[in-house]
């Protein structure tokens, strides 16, 4: 099997799904990453690393980039895809204010740029950002309309396109112990269509994040990060985003 993981930024496979990601690709399965941009507008939080020396923009870029390489590997993941849009900032208002910033790119095109991407690699599942971008970065949900009209649109140019489109998610719960709104940015557990036990792979998951570090910090603040991002370790979620081929007797089924 053949999965596709699109996201926007480096460390967005890392803190969203990376249990997942090296569940599957620890079974034999190919698991390739497309990173929208590489996060130039991140802050540096590793006190090791000199900011001054990785100015916002094309150094801060470089950095990150290499760190999702090293993530990827930690992972089992091919080399990730990098499509050179550039990262429009955090919060909102920052990124509005970008407008070289990816959520200022014309959505057809990134569309075609990922349908293409999707038409050679021919996944089977892909991976993707929820409506609300899991915490409502602009990048994450311009991302998430991208991928999601890529997914259909793949339908029109393939003779096999991808089944199958997943969305991490939290559930509320999860969501109520940070300081984003559990009832924009969480969901019911009706709503979820698979859950992962990741606790095998804490310690992978684990070593992924900290190569990220400019994003995670030192190793000494993982305690932090836990904290930040309640279940890390433990049970990854999904929400079915797409599915291809529902068949009619399966409808009349569900409809009764």
């Amino acid at each position: 099997m053949r999965v596709l993981a699109v996201f926007a930024h480096p460390d967005d496979e890392s803190f969203f799904c990376a249990g997942t990601l090296t569940k599957l690709a620890s079974q034999g399965h190919e698991v390739y990453l497309i990173c929208a941009t590489r996060g130039e507008q991140g802050r540096i939080r590793h006190p090791a690393i000199d900011e001054t020396c990785y100015p916002k923009g094309e150094a801060r870029g470089r950095l990150r980039e290499k760190e999702l390489e090293a993530a990827c590997a930690i992972l089992g993941l091919r080399p990730p895809i990098l499509l050179d849009y550039q990262d429009s900032g955090y919060p909102l208002e920052v990124a509005q204010a970008n407008p070289q910033g990816f959520m200022h790119q014309d959505l057809p095109q990134v569309e075609d740029v990922l349908l293409a991407h999707i038409a050679q690699i021919r996944p089977q599942v892909m991976i993707g950002f929820d409506p609300q971008g899991y915490y409502g970065h602009a990048d994450h949900i311009h991302l998430h309309r991208a991928t999601l009209g890529a997914f259909w649109r793949a339908g029109n140019v393939m003779p096999e396109p991808p089944k199958y489109l997943l969305f991490p998610v939290r559930l509320k719960e999860q969501v109520a112990r940070t300081k984003f709104d559990p009832e924009r940015y969480g969901v019911s557990a009706c709503s979820v269509a698979l859950c992962v036990d990741v606790r095998p792979y804490a310690e992978t998951i684990r070593a992924a994040v900290l190569a990220h570090a400019s994003q995670a910090g030192s190793e000494e603040n993982f305690a932090q990060v836990l904290e930040d991002w309640p279940g890390l370790l433990e049970e990854e979620c999904f929400v079915l985003g797409g599915v291809r081929g529902l068949s009619a007797e399966d409808l009349r089924s569900l409809l009764g």
